[in-house]
């Protein structure tokens, strides 16, 4: 009986090695990933509560039909999808935040996650059973996407 030199067994052995290696970074990517907009991070009462903030302190710069105006971007449809495509719930959280520019935090804390409510509703994204948080680390996990993945 002949036997094999050692290294083709090792060879394989590493190649194995780096397989499995790989696939449980991979593994772990995904596990770490946050999630879309599109999978119900909002209430129907948060955009409900949202859209009368939207209205008595963001209209008259962005719009009753929240298209822009002027300098102010529009706050919905695909302009506005585009615009935030990629980016987290954190960014515009903070964004509203600095509005208007010449008062900002006029919406602070949970009157801006329902306003954020409010823009997603208004851009055809579905709501769900859990409530947008107002917590920065949290809204970080969630990024807008302009189409459901």
């Amino acid at each position: 009986m002949r036997l094999l030199p050692a290294w083709p067994r090792l060879k394989s052995g590493r190649w194995g090695l780096v397989t499995m290696a790989g696939l449980v970074a991979c593994a772990s990517l995904g596990a770490s990933e946050g999630k879309s907009v599109w999978s119900g991070v909002y209430t129907d009462q948060q955009a409900a509560a949202g859209e009368k903030i939207y209205y008595d302190r963001c209209a008259l710069c962005h719009g009753d039909d929240l298209g822009g105006v002027e300098k102010a971007p529009a706050l919905v449809g695909i302009a506005f999808l585009d615009s935030w495509h990629g980016k987290t719930l954190r960014k515009l959280f903070e964004r509203i935040e600095t509005m208007p520019p010449d008062e900002p935090k006029v919406v602070a804390g949970e009157e801006v996650s329902n306003v954020l409510a409010f823009l997603l509703r208004s851009s055809a994204i579905p709501s769900g059973a859990t409530r947008l948080p107002t917590d920065k680390l949290l809204l970080a996990e969630i990024t807008i996407e302009r189409a459901k993945p």
